[in-house]
């Protein structure tokens, strides 16, 4: 394609209602729109649900290049078209990455994806108080419809929360107790931090597609209360804070209360550590 043909293209994003100045509570549509800004591909977002979208999960794109539209669901799928439609540009390449470092993105995208991801949905979904939590937050943005008595709507959100244990088991994850479920997303941290605390971004000084899934996922964490585990070990490290900070900054500057939790966190410690460093208790 193109360059002229690329700057003419258009992108639909079909995602869950998001709360306006904050990320997106489902962490793959965060990921789909950090790759639309990071890239800068012209893009619209609209609402929908799930029973609309064609696998039956969102995100889902409808693409206007070549005088067409084409429907892709799934953002590693969708983010694959973009670059080889010549609609984004690759990070990876701008980046300059090997065929080695390439590879060790896509495990750890796999890794974050289908380990730790699922991880972060357990803590959601089968500890009640995270799972009221998130209803909450969720019927902010998207509220019941209000013919819908509480009686019944009580049983809605029951079902739902019933559904997302069943596929949390049938995955396995749902199978272990919450301290193993911990344990993993201690590991996760770990992980990250260690990999991070080396260099400003995965790979080094340029941030690339890696950085697009691992920012998003952390915002995502970053904007609800529903994980309070995974997200209380993310604020408190200073590796993982100026890594968000350095992603979400520049690319999401409407997420000020997010921004200012970060900056927050940064004065807590560093007020302790003045604290320490005097002798003050």
């Amino acid at each position: 394609m193109s360059t002229s043909d690329a700057s003419q293209s258009k992108v639909i994003l079909w995602a869950f209602a998001k709360p306006a100045r904050g990320p997106s509570y489902s962490a793959f549509c965060q990921k789909l729109e950090t790759f639309l800004r990071f890239t800068s591909t012209p893009y619209e977002v609209r609402e929908t649900m799930t029973d609309k979208a064609p696998k039956g999960k969102l995100p889902y794109v409808d693409v206007q290049h070549e005088g067409k539209t084409v429907t892709i669901a799934d953002s590693h799928f969708i983010i694959r078209y973009l670059v080889e439609n010549g609609i984004s540009a690759n990070p990876d390449d701008q980046a300059g990455l090997t065929a080695s470092q390439k590879s060790e993105s896509r495990a750890f995208q796999a890794y974050m994806e289908e380990v730790l991801y699922s991880a972060m949905r357990y803590e959601k979904y089968c500890k009640d108080d995270n799972f009221a939590t998130m209803m909450a937050e969720a019927l902010e943005v998207t509220p019941l419809p209000f013919w819908l008595p509480w009686p019944l709507s009580s049983f809605v959100l029951g079902m739902f929360q019933r559904s997302a244990k069943n596929s949390l088991w049938a995955e396995g994850m749902g199978r272990h107790s919450e301290e193993e479920v911990k344990s993993l997303e201690k590991e996760g941290i770990q992980a990250l931090e260690v990999r991070l605390s080396a260099h400003p971004y995965f790979h080094g000084e340029k941030p690339t597609t890696i950085d697009v899934t691992i920012s998003a996922f952390l915002a995502c964490s970053l904007g609800t209360k529903a994980n309070p585990y995974f997200t209380s070990m993310v604020i408190s490290s200073h590796v993982l804070r100026s890594y968000c900070r350095r992603m979400t900054a520049p690319l999401f500057p409407e997420y000020e209360e997010l921004l200012r939790e970060i900056d927050s966190a940064d004065k807590d410690r560093s007020d302790a550590t003045e604290n320490h460093a005097s002798g003050v208790e």
